[in-house]
């Protein structure tokens, strides 16, 4: 209630009492109970957990995606796919490499490194490479080097032996035939047939063993090329990965762009091409980059013609009733002129 000579003042909430409260930030105090794996989120009264990227859960539990369990997709990798904590890695079979998209492998061409350490001929294979001899030499055990056929000795040097990799000397004074690692003997004892064992098969991508031999496959974004090994991307899947159009070629898929972009150096991606910085957009006054295309526009007192670029003056004396005597015509504007015995009201339009 009032008293006479005291004034009274409105106090201001108590901070943390009843009149008002602080947020406390449990987050930057470390007092939330979020998971390890898990973001904390300051709310205006209490917090949220949100797990991280690669992890599932409601925040105070957080479990680690394994990105390669579906055994379909395989995490996107064409040949192996590692979990790690919160991501993945694809790595590739022993003769590929990772290609930049980080997913897909490609053939290594050992023969571009010190002849593949062939004494004589190194031929690159999708996978592997092989050695292989000039005429009057034949390949030794290690498969690298060369040996003289000689006319006196041995069997395995003196004749054709027959034997399509390793020839072995018997007891008996025979031959016996053998096969690098990842291939098999034949039924005839003397060839030797691939496996995926070796190079991956020759396959790019997958590789199964049948009773003909390796059978190649591809992963769900490729598709098998002629030559029954290598895969290439296919506009049926994911439009090939093109922003616009996609056209299947004998190498792979191949991305263009409508009129008005211009296609990215990643063979991919569309970018608008803004006409304007070029001349113009050869528009005679104003020009408005659009997606895809561009505008052009005048100023006032000028009309754009129907090239949809040129700008032409407008005369306004044309118009009936733009002056009351005397109109004489500018460039983007007119004037009114009054005779002798009469004065204007406006001398000048814009």
């Amino acid at each position: 209630r009032a008293v006479p000579g005291v004034r009274w003042h409105r106090c201001p909430p108590c901070q943390g009492g009843r009149g008002g409260t602080v947020d406390v930030d449990e987050c930057a105090e470390a007092t939330d109970d979020c998971h390890i794996d898990a973001i904390c989120q300051n709310t205006p009264k209490s917090y949220k957990c949100i797990c991280k990227p690669g992890y599932k859960g409601e925040g105070k539990q957080c479990e680690d995606i394994d990105e390669c369990e579906n055994d379909f997709y395989n995490g996107g990798c064409v040949h192996e796919c590692i979990n790690i904590p919160g991501n993945y890695r694809c790595t590739c079979y022993d003769g590929f490499m990772l290609a930049h998209d980080g997913h897909n492998c490609l053939d290594v061409d050992e023969c571009l490194d010190n002849n593949g350490g062939c004494q004589q001929i190194c031929v690159n294979t999708m996978g592997s490479y092989e050695c292989q001899c000039k005429e009057g030499f034949f390949l030794s055990d290690n498969q690298h080097t060369c040996i003289h056929r000689s006319i006196e000795g041995m069997n395995c040097m003196n004749k054709d032996h027959g034997c399509a990799h390793i020839c072995r000397e018997t007891p008996k004074g025979g031959v016996a035939c053998e096969c690098r690692p990842g291939f098999e003997l034949a039924k005839n004892q003397k060839d030797c047939k691939l496996t995926c064992n070796y190079g991956n098969g020759g396959c790019q991508h997958t590789c199964d063993d049948t009773d003909t031999g390796p059978v190649c496959g591809c992963h769900q974004k490729y598709a098998l090329h002629s030559d029954g090994r290598t895969c290439i991307e296919t506009c049926a899947v994911n439009n090939g990965g093109c922003d616009r159009t996609c056209k299947d070629t004998a190498t792979g898929v191949r991305c263009s762009c409508p009129v008005g972009f211009t296609l990215q150096p990643d063979g991919k991606t569309c970018k608008d091409i803004d006409e304007c910085l070029v001349n113009n957009g050869g528009c005679d006054h104003f020009c408005r980059n659009t997606v895809g295309s561009f505008e052009c526009s005048c100023q006032k007192g000028y009309k754009l013609l129907t090239d949809e670029r040129t700008c032409q003056d407008i005369d306004e004396c044309s118009f009936e009733r733009t002056c009351d005597h005397t109109c004489i015509n500018y460039p983007g504007s007119f004037e009114c002129l009054c005779h002798k015995e009469y004065s204007k009201y406006l001398t000048f339009y814009k």
